[in-house]
């Protein structure tokens, strides 16, 4: 399967040191984790603009969050040109808006 999306570098980053965490606290938990996010990211490939935005966004493009299954992250996101562009792999009670300056990054602006 070809990759459908486009991602930040420090999300990617960031989601091998949440599944290196899990996977030392108990062995598959890591491996677990990918698999959440992986079926989250297909949900989005698939149906990019099925989660609403995020409250309070009013910028173009909107930034949207879906949730993984299992685990307390969510896979947040702007779509770009038609292409799912993930901005990071947040935990959801962890650092909120931290992905807030990747945005103007990760669209050239």
């Amino acid at each position: 399967m070809t990759s459908e999306h486009a991602e930040h570098p420090e999300a990617g980053a960031e989601l091998f040191a949440a599944a290196e965490r899990l996977e030392e606290a108990q062995p598959g938990l890591g491996h677990a984790l990918f698999a959440a996010v992986r079926e989250a990211i297909s949900a989005i490939e698939r149906y990019p603009d099925a989660w609403p935005p995020l409250t309070g966004w009013e910028r173009e493009p909107v930034v949207r969050a879906k949730g993984t299954t299992r685990f307390p992250f969510r896979v947040i996101y702007v779509v770009n040109e038609g292409v799912p562009v993930i901005l990071a792999y947040a935990h959801e009670r962890q650092r909120p808006g931290y992905w807030r300056r990747r945005y103007d990054g990760i669209l050239g602006r």
